[in-house]
């Protein structure tokens, strides 16, 4: 039994057995490791709902499309009920594109603050130059009844349109300016937008109520606001977009990419060009068979992007934190094993905390002030208050400054891998590799079982 005893006690004393503690730690730290993702998932969800509660007063992220030319018309609709043969006469709207269109946008940036939130929102001035053609009813149906040429209208659609700053008129050829109505002026439609009718154009334009509108070039310019990002829709036949912006940080997405763009510390200018053989949509068609939302897959634009998101990267921090823990761990318990002195797995355990608590700190600084600063103070609190807590348990200024160097090299290749996104498995597996080939090295001639004399640290602590 004393033998069975003295056993265990070496056992318990062996640096293999210290080893296999160490690592049961991390997994236990893995439990406060999750709830610090829960928290900032609910820190980033709480900026979300600020956001989208600014949005809604200021203006949500914009989608235009349009100009349309919109024509209501009707058909005969044969159906049988039994033995009869029913009549119905059903009424429905074509929609014409423009031949030409070319927007002229200016993006005016500005940031919102709602407590320690901020919001990127915009005010948009576009202006809209092009040209109709004479619409020819039969590219849309041959089974026409009667159109009502004297309804026609000029739609245009925006997704927010509570974010509209000015009224806005149609000019027509250059003299005529028609005032725009609410809605697209389309029954039983689900998306928003504005309308005006071309009844009052004149003669030049509508000869009258049965004669299609005559070709007319058209000009309007159209101010609201925004958030985070403004997308067009390429609904000519050829449409070209200049945009310029005092953003610096543009995302450019959508279907089409820009042509040409210049980006610089005080903004940006971008164009596009896009041919309607690019998109997969009719010049003509009606609504009863697709919506004017058709346009949705081939928008274009530009998302305000912020360059620095501090959620995203506490969260991708925290990624690597059970590497932290491990990386921290070797380094306490490599200068345990070349000391004299011994380090108490309780003690251990107040190191995995304090890394654990580093994210907290890093979240809730970087909330205030951004995430280098906040990075740089979490990190240099976090390095010197551990590095002093190592050398006082190991009674060693050396140890200490060692540990010390060790924090700060960690720190400093995590805010690398953070900030080099695509070379973080690069970083993070030469990290790896190299803080592994130091740890087997140093412990080469470690003895594993605790078998050695108890005089042996002494003596290499004297070497």
């Amino acid at each position: 039994m004393e033998q069975l005893f003295g056993a265990i006690q070496r056992l318990a004393r062996s640096p293999a057995f210290k080893f296999f503690l160490i690592a049961f730690l991390i997994l236990l730290l893995l439990v406060p490791l999750v709830l610090i993702f829960g928290l900032v998932s609910e820190r980033e969800g709480r900026a979300r709902e600020v956001q989208r509660d600014v949005a809604r007063i200021w203006g949500a992220q914009q989608q235009v499309s349009g100009p349309f030319l919109v024509v209501p018309y009707t058909v005969r609709l044969e159906t049988t009920q039994g033995d009869k043969r029913v009549e119905q006469v059903q009424e429905r709207r074509a929609v014409f594109l423009p031949e030409q269109l070319d927007l002229a946008a200016d993006v005016a940036s500005k940031i919102l603050h709602r407590s320690i939130y901020e919001v990127v929102v915009y005010t948009a001035r576009v202006t809209f130059t092009g040209r109709f053609l004479a619409p020819d009813i039969g590219e849309v149906a041959a089974d026409i009844l009667a159109v009502r040429w004297g309804d026609a209208s000029v739609a245009l659609g925006l997704s927010d349109v509570s974010g509209l700053k000015e009224a806005t008129v149609l000019t027509v050829n250059s003299d005529r300016q028609l005032p725009f109505a609410p809605s697209l002026g389309i029954p039983t439609a689900p998306q928003s937008g504005i309308h005006v009718k071309l009844s009052g154009a004149g003669e030049q334009v509508l000869p009258g109520p049965d004669a299609p509108p005559k070709p007319f070039a058209f000009k309007l310019e159209l101010v609201f606001g925004g958030s985070l990002s403004l997308d067009f829709a390429p609904v000519a036949r050829e449409t070209r977009l200049a945009m310029t912006s005092d953003w610096p940080h543009p995302s450019f997405s959508g279907a089409f990419l820009p042509t040409d763009r210049s980006i610089r510390a005080d903004g940006f200018a971008a164009s596009w060009r896009v041919p309607h053989l690019a998109r997969s949509v009719p010049h003509a068609w009606s609504l009863a068979t697709a919506g004017i939302d058709r346009f949705r897959p081939y928008q274009f634009g530009v998302q305000l992007y912020r360059p620095v998101d501090f959620y995203q990267l506490v969260t991708r921090a925290a990624k690597y934190a059970v590497l932290f823990l491990a990386f921290a761990f070797m380094a306490v318990f490599v200068l345990e094993l070349v000391s004299a002195r011994r380090v108490h797995p309780v003690q251990y355990l107040f190191v995995g905390l304090a890394m654990v608590l580093f994210y907290v700190l890093l979240l809730s600084l970087a909330e205030q002030i951004g995430f280098s600063p906040a990075y740089l103070i979490a990190g240099a609190a976090t390095s010197a208050m551990l590095s002093v807590y190592v050398g006082m348990a190991l009674q060693s200024r050396a140890r200490a400054g060692v540990m010390l160097g060790v924090l700060i090299v960690l720190y400093g290749l995590l805010y690398l891998t953070l900030t080099l996104e695509d070379y973080a498995l690069l970083v993070g597996a030469i990290l790896g590799f190299a803080a592994l080939t130091t740890v087997m090295f140093t412990t080469l001639r470690v003895d594993w079982s605790g078998q050695a004399s108890p005089s042996e640290p002494a003596r290499r602590e004297g070497e």
